[in-house]
């Protein structure tokens, strides 16, 4: 025995001092459709775990696990069928998750955009890889011999024998013949039974192919390989063959076929260091056993999150295996022999408990073992270490488990927890309820509805989760809601969500890369530094295709609400729609909110007759046309010799002629004074035709009649509103995002005001979104001779992603015309691909219309108790969401925004708790705080936009200077200065101070020049 002990000991040395064969922990030999087979003839599956759609509480994944262990417990009761719950956090791979859902994909559109935000995401990609994590989560199903009967075993077994008779000796090659229909078809039903189960529980759970599975077992065991473009080959595939050795007479045939699975999956063995360290790859791993599971078993995502908070990177591996029971009956009679010595009486009352479970509820058993592992770059042993005990602690933790770090072979230990290879754990085995295991499982985490996105955010635990603006096939209709009190992060999550949308592939098309059409009806400046950071983008040669402009009743601001589209007589069936809305609330009183009756038909009567006198028939009066009014049409009819009536020229006939030449942007704006303005419709109302129809219509409440009320108010909107009077001059031309800022001419307080505000934004939302709604069916209402031109024109804004923002959309309140234009806008959106976004401080501002029809809802905060129970109640959030409306949104911090999205996706509803995290470059150029934006303008003015954004974000890394204005603001006034001066005062020293690089920008100094040093140093 002695001797024995001596060589063991030996052994055990030799092989922890030298290089282990990893092929040999490898039983995969071959594949079969989706389906990996081993060299004993087991089949496994892999399905990819996405997670829940909705946060759930402890209590509702108990219950889920209930349902689930329902499902599962006919195919665990016998021996034959295992699962494997395999999960893996990495954070210090993030980078290569974050490249692949995303910066890719951004990088490539901003390419073919032609715009430069390389600053903005190279700062992302430093910023989210430090705060990130790549998370992967599967499930392997494996089916072993044991589901067949005695009959089924001698029929396979007859078959191999076949196939292995006519297979000539195939050396290290694949061993396909230990395929099998008869395990494949019970492995395919115990699939699909699990992936039904999985999907009744809206969790989302994808088979992953033989190739994908085999690629995420070979990344888990070398770290070093993540996004790789390592593939194998497989049975199947096309395969080069390899010679032998020139001193081989006779060749097998193996150089023909596929090579074996473990001579594609390794690459580098392992070195054991110790009894606990292995070296595979690049990397140091230890590994972590479970020997006695949880006194309370908890789920999952509980362990998940908390290591997700260490940034630690682990896997590990549960393995739930059938007929648990059975296996552990030996156990059980010993226990109730030696039931006289105290430690066997609780092993007692467990199986008793155990077998009480199976009798009451038919609640089955399984054998669970558990293994963890961490890791560290070779080299960095006192790191791993640290994370080795971090690991162990946070497992013990995790429901009072009790944990070992040392196994009897540490390589055994730590290939453990590497997926899809053998059915095999150096974790002590346990026999646990199924409805206790489950929970345990990986499956209980939150997930995102899309694979990629051009938006990121985080889950608190640093999860990566990935946002598609565009909506794409999962979301085709983008109904957006943005919920909070001022200073919640509203305005940057708007503006975050329409850089996405500028980045996103769905710009791309086969025409070429064009930025989205965005507008947005903005009260103040909330989205100036998203139009800015554009601009800059798009260099000076193309900033005109972003625009930011103030609202006003001045010259240069006219605009025509009776526009056509070029070569158009009459307004197109939304267009005039809109005019009708806009002229009901036009001549409506401002105590008033319903038009009077019978003045909705006399206003689309007028409307028409508007236009038809604009037309050469009889009896019109169509618009002259006067040379030196447009220069730029006068040169082209000279230009292209177009001759006009010599006594009477009509700017109609401007536009045809202009429309014959292919002149279509001149003879947009010649066509800007054919067509009627406010005044015209005095004319129009007094026409025969409309005094014939409504000359008895009087209105009740002013004893006027119909035509005189409607005259009057038109009277009184061109005396206040000058603007809508004349051609328009408002010119945007080209651009693709327009801002329209309606802060001077929105004003509130009085009816009066909140009138005019109503007609700025009824106005705002023609100005930006008039072209949004053409479509190719339209075309029957254009003239035939530029129809050509417009068949490609409306077919092309019909592809185009656009999308219209409204900001403060409480200031429609008590407005029935704007919301019910709203409304229209939201049911008629997905026809038209355009989304819709409406941001207010309150929900009740937003009307249940357009709440019941959102599809995006995001709330960043809510005001009080009421408004939180409005909240929960309205969406219908569950408890978990509950909880975080009402404790867990504090508004932006040094960490990111926290919101909570609730998501209509797929005919399903997601409800995650999530973080919006931006860098300081980002949140410098997005910022719509007055003091922060005041301080921002002045450097852009000094220093230009990049530089300005480099040195506030080094001297203000958490994206504001609000503390710094209002310490010294404080000083200030202490000292007698007058409020407005001591602001003004404060920013124009800070300015000086980042200009210059000097007091609270020394730190600035690195960076400067030796000049720029020099003359400080004179200083």
């Amino acid at each position: 025995m002695i001797v024995l002990n001596s060589i063991s000991r030996m052994l055990a040395g030799i092989s922890l001092a030298l290089k282990q064969p990893l092929a040999g922990y490898c039983d995969v030999e071959t594949s079969h459709g989706d389906a990996l087979v081993t060299k004993q003839g087991d089949y496994l599956s892999f399905i990819r775990i996405g997670g829940m759609k909705r946060m759930a509480t402890r209590a509702d994944i108990e219950r889920l696990s209930s349902s689930l262990r329902l499902d599962l417990s006919g195919t665990l009761e016998n021996k034959g069928h295992a699962i494997v719950g395999w999960y893996l956090s990495d954070p210090d791979q993030a980078i290569s998750e974050i490249e692949r859902v995303n910066m890719d994909a951004c990088r490539h559109v901003a390419h073919e955009l032609g715009i430069d935000l390389k600053d903005i995401l190279d700062e992302r990609l430093r910023l989210w890889a430090s705060t990130m994590r790549w998370e992967a989560s599967y499930l392997i199903l494996w089916t072993r011999r044991a589901v067949l009967t005695k009959e089924e075993v001698k029929q396979m077994n007859e078959e191999k024998a076949a196939a292995a008779k006519q297979c000539p000796a195939i050396g290290d090659s694949q061993r396909f013949f230990l395929r099998s229909e008869l395990m494949a078809a019970h492995h395919t039903g115990f699939v699909r039974r699990v992936a039904a189960a999985l999907h009744g529980l809206d969790v989302a759970a994808t088979e992953l192919s033989a190739k994908d599975a085999l690629i995420a077992s070979r990344e888990a065991m070398y770290r070093e390989t993540v996004a790789s473009k390592w593939s194998p080959i497989l049975v199947g595939d096309k395969v080069m063959p390899r010679l032998p050795e020139e001193d081989v007479k006779r060749p097998g045939k193996e150089g023909l076929l596929w090579p074996s699975l473990r001579s594609q999956m390794f690459h580098a063995d392992a070195v054991t260091h110790g009894g606990q360290r292995v070296e595979i790859g690049e990397n140091e791993y230890v590994s972590v056993d479970m020997t006695i599971g949880p006194e309370d078993p908890r789920p999952f995502v509980e362990l998940a999150s908390y290591l997700g908070q260490d940034r630690l990177p682990w896997r590990c591996s549960f393995i739930l295996e059938g007929g648990g029971r059975a296996g552990m009956a030996f156990k059980e009679i010993g226990a109730s022999f030696l039931s006289i010595f105290p430690a066997n009486r609780d092993l007692q009352r467990a199986f008793a408990m155990l077998r009480s479970a199976r009798e009451k509820d038919n609640h089955i058993s399984v054998k669970l073992r558990a293994s963890f592992a961490t890791w560290a770059p070779v080299g960095q042993s006192r790191k791993l270490r640290r994370r080795a005990s971090t690991l162990s602690q946070r497992v013990e933790g995790w429901g009072n488990c009790k944990t070992a770090r040392i196994a009897g072979d540490p390589l055994d230990g730590v290939m453990s927890s590497v997926p899809g290879l053998a059915l095999a754990s150096t974790g002590n085995p346990a026999l646990a309820l199924l409805g206790d295991a489950l929970p345990m499982l990986p499956w209980n985490h939150t997930v995102s509805p899309w694979e990629q996105g051009s938006v990121l955010f985080r889950l608190p635990n640093g999860a990566i989760w990935p946002y598609d603006p565009s909506g794409g096939s999962k979301r085709p209709l983008v109904i957006d809601i943005f919920v909070a009190p001022p200073g919640s992060g509203k305005s940057v999550m708007a503006n975050t969500i329409n850089i996405g949308l500028c980045l996103s592939p769905a710009v791309l098309d086969g025409r070429g890369a064009k930025l989205p059409l965005i507008g947005k009806v903005d009260i103040g400046s909330s989205a100036e530094g998203f139009v800015r950071l554009i601009q800059e983008a798009l260099g000076p040669e193309r900033r005109h295709e972003a625009i930011y402009t103030t609202m006003q009743f001045a010259p240069g601001y006219e605009f025509n609400v009776f526009d056509l589209q070029v070569g158009c007589e009459q307004p197109l069936p939304l267009e005039k729609a809109f005019l009708q809305n806009f002229l009901a609330l036009l001549t409506l009183p401002p105590e008033e909110s319903t038009p009077f009756e019978g003045m909705a038909q006399m206003i689309g009567l007028v409307v028409d007759e508007a236009y038809r006198l604009c037309t050469d028939v009889p009896g019109a009066s169509p618009k002259r046309y006067r040379r030196g009014v447009e220069e730029m049409v006068d040169a082209a009819i000279a230009k292209h010799r177009i001759e006009l009536h010599a006594e009477d020229p009509l700017w109609r006939d401007v536009v045809t002629a202009l429309c014959n030449v292919r002149e279509y942007r001149l003879a947009e704006i010649a066509q800007r004074h054919a067509v009627p303005v406010l005044e015209d419709l005095i004319s129009a109302a007094r026409s025969e035709q409309v005094m014939d129809m409504f000359a008895n219509l009087k209105i009740a409440l002013t004893a006027e009649q119909a035509s005189q009320l409607f005259e009057r108010y038109i009277y009184d909107a061109i005396r206040k509103f000058p603007t809508l009077n004349s051609p328009t001059k408002l010119d945007f031309g080209p651009a693709r995002i327009i801002v329209l800022d309606l802060q001077e001419v929105a004003p509130t307080g009085s009816a009066a005001s909140n009138r005019q505000t109503e007609m700025m934004y009824l106005l705002g939302r023609h100005i930006l979104a008039r072209n949004f709604f053409l479509k190719p069916d339209y075309l029957r209402y254009v003239p035939l001779p530029v129809r050509s031109y417009h068949a490609r024109r409306f077919q092309e804004i019909y592809e185009t992603v656009k999308r219209l923002d409204y900001d403060e959309w409480h200031r429609t309140l008590g407005s029935p015309q704007v919301r019910a234009q709203a409304e229209l806008d939201a049911r008629e959106g997905r026809k038209h691909n355009i989304q819709l976004g409406f941001s207010s401080q309150r929900l009740s501002d937003m009307g249940d219309a357009l709440i019941s029809q959102s599809t995006g809802r995001f709330v960043l905060r809510a005001g009080d108790e009421k408004e939180s129970e409005e909240v929960i109640t309205r969406f219908n959030l569950s408890e978990a969401s509950a909880a975080i409306v009402r404790h867990g949104l504090h508004g932006p911090g040094p960490n990111g925004a926290p919101f909570l999205a609730v998501l209509q996706v797929d005919n399903s509803k997601y409800e995650q708790l999530l973080v919006n995290t931006l860098g300081p470059i980002e949140l410098w150029a997005l910022s719509t705080t007055p003091g922060d934006t005041a301080l921002r303008n002045r450097l852009y003015d000094k220093v230009g936009f990049s530089e300005a954004l480099r040195r506030l974000s080094k001297v203000f890394p958490t994206g504001s200077a609000l503390k710094e204005i209002e310490r010294r603001k404080s000083d200030r006034l202490r000292g007698g200065e007058v409020d407005a001066r001591a602001q003004t005062g404060v920013i124009d020293d800070l300015a000086d101070e980042l200009i210059d690089g000097r007091g609270i920008a020394l730190k600035l100094r690195p960076y400067a020049d030796e000049e720029d040093e020099m003359a400080i140093a004179a200083e």
